[in-house]
């Protein structure tokens, strides 16, 4: 039983993947805990709709920038530890100076600090899991996906009762103690095992993964390009209404905010579950079949979530988004890294990681500005039928891909 048990673990990455997953959690964790504790804010502060979507953005703009210049980095420089060290303990560092930030201003300028360390850890994190498991990729960035799983879904209960209890400056001190000993266990650790890769062979095209013809950015992106517009259209429209769910809950379904931020985390949770069946379809079945399976699925999820009336349905379909989201992301992660060269992994990341971010921290201020003149359930109901016509696009264009 316990050889059967450990060899199926070995099978997603043993212990390494388990290390993997800490260091996500420990950086969601932080990373998402604002959106948790902005209702908390709103009242604390007095902010509208659009100063709320303003304060996701301080953060969302930098991180979505940060991502193509920390990938490009990454690619550079000759152990990405490195890049993903600075990426943990400087989250962990912005997580207190929120945390000490007295005014709506000097918040901002918190969250923009966060979102220039944010852009560190991922683009290099996803290519040094893919270096070091090349037959099981999917499984292991899986596994690593659930450790972003976990910081998403525990965050706002740990989060929300620190909050409701103390404040949610204390929220944001006590919750970035776990990025710090993430940083610090990297730099101790993860260097000892990291494959010792020369990056000038990269960087010149000789790299294992990087082909004989060694093929240019552009012609990297060509190649995985129709996918992934159609990903960054989904996140670009439902993405950015996800900040506003707990203020929906709030506001459309009378839920207190301490009931809302606990849905939240219950929808990021079910990410759990998506993250295992994204990573072994991503192996078994192919990661672009179980990236399409997403996106034909969720327009109708979105779209039933913002026409329902019946709370209980309601929770159902957060869970379900919950799953098809982080099914999505697990298999377009593990779909980057097998078809773009190793010498491009970062920077490939960071651009599709970046824009992703980048299109959700533009909107999140328009739909704020939309939410306090039409109402935020009209929004929600919008952006619902905008999924579902992606949806019926994918359908129809899913066989010439």
């Amino acid at each position: 039983m316990f050889d059967t048990l450990k060899k199926h673990f070995n099978q997603w990455g043993g212990g390494i993947s388990l290390f993997f997953c800490f260091t996500h959690f420990s950086q969601d964790l932080m990373t998402g805990l604002l959106i948790t504790l902005l209702p908390f804010i709103r009242q604390d502060m007095a902010l509208n709709y659009f100063q709320a979507g303003l304060l996701v953005s301080a953060y969302s703009v930098t991180s979505g920038l940060s991502q193509i210049l920390g990938g490009w980095i990454g690619d550079r420089i000759r152990h990405r530890w490195i890049s993903i060290t600075m990426g943990l303990i400087g989250v962990g560092i912005s997580g207190i100076a929120a945390g000490l930030m007295p005014t709506y201003e000097s918040l901002l300028v918190a969250m923009v600090a966060m979102g220039i360390f944010a852009g560190a850890y991922h683009p290099a994190a996803v290519p040094a899991i893919s270096s070091l498991f090349e037959d099981r990729r999917g499984k292991a960035i899986g596994l690593h996906m659930i450790g972003g799983a976990l910081g998403f879904g525990l965050g706002p209960f740990i989060g929300t009762a620190i909050a409701a209890t103390i404040n949610w400056h204390m929220a944001f001190l006590i919750l970035s103690i776990p990025a710090l000993a993430a940083g610090l266990s990297v730099a101790v650790w993860l260097r000892k095992i990291e494959p010792d890769i020369p990056r000038a062979e990269i960087t010149a095209g000789k790299g294992k993964q990087a082909g004989a013809d060694s093929p240019s950015l552009w012609q990297a992106l060509k190649k995985v390009s129709t996918v992934i517009i159609l990903v960054v259209i989904v996140t670009f429209t439902s993405g950015s209404l996800l900040p506003f769910i707990p203020l929906y809950l709030v506001d459309h379904y009378n839920l207190t905010a301490t009931m809302a931020a606990v849905w939240t985390s219950i929808l990021r949770a079910s990410g759990v579950l998506g993250s295992l069946l994204g990573g072994w379809l991503s192996d078994r079945w192919g990661n672009k079949q179980t990236v399409l399976l997403t996106l034909i699925a969720i327009g109708p999820v979105i779209l039933l979530f913002t026409t329902v009336n019946y709370f209980p349905a309601l929770a159902v379909l957060m869970i379900v988004i919950g799953i098809v989201w982080t099914m999505r992301e697990t298999a377009v992660q593990t779909y980057l890294m097998e078809k773009t060269p190793l010498r491009m992994h970062g920077l490939v990341f960071g651009i599709y990681f970046g824009i992703g971010q980048q299109g959700q921290s533009l909107l999140q201020p328009v739909y704020g500005v939309f939410m306090d003149m039409a109402g935020i359930s009209n929004v929600f109901l919008i952006v619902g039928l905008i999924s579902l016509a992606t949806s019926i696009v994918t359908i129809f264009i899913a066989r010439k891909i």
